[in-house]
This record gives C-alpha cells, structure tokens and sequence, in this order.
C-alpha cells in the first residue's frame, strides 16, 4: 500500500521543522569530504510509525569537481483511522526505498552547476526525480543566488492489481537569493513554482456519497489531472550576541485547486563551550485553507460529484510544533553530533472522524570528516 497514504504534506512539514539545525548544513558546504548518517523516527497517537535511516557520503574530485551519493529507507507501520476507513481495513507495513548520486562542478570560481538523479521505489509506486542547477557568488560574495530545475517522473501503482498504472509527472523551478546585510545577518528570499499533471488521486482511497442523510455508496476518489502551486519565503539569520542566534522566516503558498497555506517558523539557538556545543529550541505554526473541491460530505441527490476527496490533507488544517535541537563536536576526528526532538499537534478542521491527532519526530545525526 502507498507510503503517501500516511505521510500526507502535514508530516513532511513536522518533520522538516526540526531537521536543519543550526550549522549542520554549514558543516556540508565548507567541506564536502564527509560521511552523514541519520535516523529520524515519526510516530502518533493515530497508530503511524514511520523509522527512516538514512546515508550520504560526499567527496571532491580533481578539476573543481565534488561526487555526492545518498541513500533514505522509510519504513512505514500504519492502523491509523485515515487508512482504514478510506483505504483497506486492515492495518499495513510498508518499506520505501530511494538512493541518489549529485555531480558538483565548480565551472569558473564562486560558479558552480549541479545535477542530480533521485529514484524510489515501493510496492506501488515508483518515482524519478531529475535535476539540475547554477549557484554563484556574487558581489564579492555577500550576494548568493541559487537556481535549479527539477522534472519528475512517477509511476502509481496499485498493490494486487498488476493492470494498475498510471503516470504522474511534475515540473519544480526555484530560485533562492541570500544577501549579507551586515557583519550579523542574513536575509534570504525564496520563489517556487511546482506543476503537477496526470494522476494526482489516490488509488486507494474511496469517497462515500451521502443520499436521505445516510452514506449511499462510495466511489473512488477522483481530482484534478492538473496542479499548480507558487510560494514564495522569506527568511531572516542574525547573531544578537557572539554565541545567541535567531532565525526567523514566512512561507505562503498557493496553488490552483485552491489550497492557500501559511507557514512561521522562529528558532532560537546558542553556542556554548567554546562553539562545540550549539544547543536550539524552534517553533512553527502552520494553517491552511481547503482545495476548492473538497467537502466534509459529499451529497449525490443531484449526481456523483465530478471532483471528489476524503484527502484529509486537501481540506482546512492547521499544526503547530515545538521542539529542540542540540549539536556537538567531538574530539575524536572532528565527529559531529546532532540530535533533536519535537511535539506536533495536528488540527484537521474539515474531517468528521478525527479532529486532530498528537505526533512526536525525533532525529539522530552523525557528519564524519573524510
């Protein structure tokens, strides 16, 4: 059964509010010469777990040239009640598998291209991410522009039907501009724009219709063959002391079924023991509307809906997370050590069989130096 029937955007969202922590990507640009090791670990109150380790090794070459290869594993243990009232009703395992390599070249100084080749695979679903990039500095390098294009190519399928297949595909272009405003910030301005085309329902997930009050069949969801989404960020970085550190940014996102979002994250991080500890607590809030289509309940008095969902994910939502993040040197060869732990509260405004759900996301890091 598909993975993304558990790991809806909201997840991502929590777990990607605690993975940057302060200096760890700091640590991949001044050196690319490093092995990174990592678990993260999802679980809530709804009966999800997902475990993810995960690999990256890095390394420079001669002629400007740095090879990256990388390698995640989700594995994925569902009895959550999105999964079985809309999808199978029985509880599920599920193990993703995706592994990567990047080719860095620096084509002039402070120029340098990228390109990147990402596939996954799981029982029914097979996806290809290809990519491609130009980063520079510029203005005696207090100007930092990042620009790269993604295409991707997908397969849905549907486990115990081998005649279930269908293409999904997706264009991503993003442009990131960091400017050094002084000795002590950052300000970092980010546009996204994402389309999406082909198959964009879930195979499994079946929609009931209502007639008299009372659920008279069900259909299988069905959406839109095409979606857009801009966003744009803004991030603000600035030391307020030598050792006391905030990092502030805004997301708004929107995209053409009608799905508007707002995110606001604030960290608040100090280093400590001559800079070989780096401790962090972070929160962020995030809330959004509903894509035009979707409906607490769907009534067929006057015929099938043409666009149907019981995505909770496409209706009104909202979460909120508080963590903290921790990051050490270790004597031994330069080690870094990373860890961090967050709560996050889900709210699903718009779904009559859960209103919200608790999860906690924990991660563990190891950077090694070449």
């Amino acid at each position: 059964m598909r993975v993304q029937l558990i790991r809806p955007r909201v997840i991502a969202l929590a777990i990607m509010a605690m993975t940057a922590a302060p200096g760890g990507a700091r640590a991949q640009v001044d050196d690319p010469r490093q092995v990174t090791v990592g678990l993260r670990v999802y679980a809530d109150d709804d009966r999800v777990t997902v475990w993810s380790p995960s690999a990256r090794a890095a390394a420079p070459l001669p002629h400007g040239v740095t090879v990256d290869v990388a390698t995640t594993v989700d594995a994925v243990t569902a009895a959550s009640i999105d999964v079985v009232s809309t999808a199978s009703p029985y509880a599920f395992t599920e193990t993703r598998i995706e592994g990567g390599v990047g080719l860095t070249v620096e084509v002039r100084p402070r120029h340098a291209v990228t390109a990147r080749v990402i596939g996954s695979d799981e029982r029914d679903y097979t996806a290809l991410r290809l990519s491609a990039g130009w980063r520079a500095e510029l203005a005696a390098r207090n100007t930092t522009v990042d620009l790269t294009f993604t295409a991707g190519l997908d397969t849905v399928g549907r486990a115990g039907d081998p005649t279930f297949a269908r293409d999904r595909r997706e264009l991503r272009g993003a442009l990131a501009l960091t400017q050094i405003t002084d000795r002590r910030g950052y300000v970092d301005l980010v546009v996204e724009a994402a389309d999406q085309r082909g198959y964009l329902a879930n195979p499994y997930r079946f929609v009931p219709i209502e007639m008299a009050g009372a659920v008279a069949y069900t259909l299988p969801e069905r959406a839109p063959d095409q979606r857009t989404a801009v966003a744009a960020l803004v991030r603000v970085r600035r030391a307020l002391t030598d050792a006391a550190f905030v990092h502030g940014d805004y997301r708004l996102s929107r995209d053409t079924w009608g799905v508007t979002s707002n995110t606001a994250t604030l960290r608040l991080s100090r280093a400590m023991r001559a800079d070989e500890l780096l401790l962090g607590v972070e929160a962020r809030g995030y809330r959004q509307d509903a894509a035009s289509f979707h409906r607490a309940v769907y009534a067929g008095d006057s015929g099938a809906p043409a666009w149907r969902t019981s995505d909770r994910a496409l209706g009104r939502m909202a979460s909120a997370t508080a963590g903290v993040v921790a990051e050490s040197t270790v004597p031994w060869h330069g080690l870094r050590v990373s860890m961090s732990a967050a709560w996050v509260h889900f709210w699903w405004l718009d779904d009559l069989r859960q209103s919200d759900r608790d999860a906690v996301v924990a991660s563990l890091g190891l950077v090694v130096p070449l």
